[in-house]
This record gives structure tokens, C-alpha cells and sequence, in this order.
């Protein structure tokens, strides 16, 4: 958990975390973490790495940024990777007055549309 982040903001995450695991069936583990690649708050079903998960999430997050910047398409940022087992959503989280945090979500068999919508709407809440 971050250090710098009151007790109830943290639990407060992670309810929310656990409200977008709980509504698809399909997701297996979702990880907030800060731009420097340390996990605030993670829910999962099991066998998901947080700590790794976290810390690949921010250097992914930061190199499609610095790609769309290039392109300018400057704005936020999402990034979907699918494999044959499954699908990994990474999406900036803006805070007031911090730097933004990185939602994670890894998802098995779920749609795509259903798993942005999902991960759009609980990155939304926890800005």
C-alpha cells in the first residue's frame, strides 16, 4: 500500500477495485499503482504477480504516452494488450494535485467493449 495515502482513501480504492471484479465475472485481478511503479491497492483471483504487475504497468503506461505524444495525440492514455489467454487494460488515473496513478486490470474471457467500459467507469470513480 502507498504510505502516503490515508488508510480510508486506500480501502476506499480498493473496494472499488473489488466492486469491478465482483460485476465481471471475466476479470481476474485489477492493480492501482503510482507512476513510479509501486502498487497502492490490487484485488485478484489468484495467481496474478501484483508487484510485478504494477511495476510493468507504469513503464507501459509512460512509453504509449511518450508514442502518442510523438504522434501528437497528446491526452491520457490506454493501453490493450491481448494474448490467447487473455487481455491486459492499462488506463491513466488522474488525481487533483498528485501525479496520476495507473488502473491495471487483466481479464481471461471477457470482451473487449465490456472490459474498457468496465475499467473506464472504475478509473473514473477513483478520480
Amino acid at each position: 500500500m502507498d504510505a502516503s495515502m490515508p488508510a480510508s482513501g486506500a480501502a476506499h480504492q480498493r473496494q472499488l477495485l473489488e466492486q469491478l471484479l465482483n460485476r465481471e465475472p471475466g476479470l481476474h485481478g485489477a492493480v492501482l499503482s503510482r507512476s513510479d511503479g509501486f502498487e497502492v491497492a490490487s484485488v485478484s483471483r489468484g495467481g496474478i504477480p501484483v508487484s510485478r504487475l504494477s511495476a510493468l504497468s507504469s513503464s507501459m503506461l509512460a512509453l504509449a504516452q511518450a508514442s502518442l505524444r510523438e504522434l501528437s495525440l497528446d491526452g491520457g492514455g490506454t493501453v490493450l494488450i491481448e494474448g490467447q489467454a487473455g487481455k491486459l487494460l492499462l488506463i491513466e488515473v488522474p488525481q487533483a494535485a498528485q501525479p496520476p496513478l495507473v488502473l491495471a486490470v487483466v481479464g481471461g474471457d471477457i470482451v473487449t467493449g465490456t472490459l474498457l467500459w468496465a475499467a473506464r467507469d472504475c478509473a473514473q470513480q477513483l478520480s
